[in-house]
């Protein structure tokens, strides 16, 4: 992102997304660097040169070019990076019982969607272009 000065808000949203450790990007990790559309207006920059890409209401993920489209794709892969935007929220979660089924070795049939049984309230949509975070049973809490 090429930015003309270092003192620009553009700048420092850069320069605060590259301190996140992870690839889930909450919209309060810019706070304190200026008024509220100065962020909308930075982050929506970082997002128009694929730096970022939106999951969710104020959620984000790092994001990378692909190498064969200019599609910008997820750094660290979608479910691990959606199931983090969820750590991140202070959600509490476990796996569904597909992938719970199939870790303890009761079934071979390997789950495929991304699947996770809420322990506390969510009633948020949480995914990325195919890839979407599923509640199991649709229960949004325990």
């Amino acid at each position: 992102m090429r930015v003309k000065y270092s003192e620009s808000i553009e700048y420092k949203a850069l320069n605060r997304l590259k301190a996140v450790r992870g690839s889930a990007v909450l919209r309060k990790d810019f706070d304190g660097l200026g008024s509220y559309r100065q962020i909308s207006r930075a982050i929506n920059k970082l997002i128009e040169e694929k730096k970022l890409v939106k999951i969710g209401a104020g959620i984000y993920a790092k994001a990378y070019l692909s190498k064969y489209s200019s599609t910008p794709l997820i750094k660290n892969g979608t479910d691990t990076t959606l199931r983090a935007a969820l750590k991140r929220l202070g959600i509490a979660y476990e796996p569904g019982s597909a992938e719970k089924e199939y870790n303890e070795g009761k079934t071979t049939q390997v789950p495929v969607r991304n699947i996770v049984r809420l322990k506390s309230r969510c009633r948020r949509r949480i995914g990325y272009r195919n890839s979407e975070l599923i509640f199991e049973k649709n229960i949004n809490a325990k």
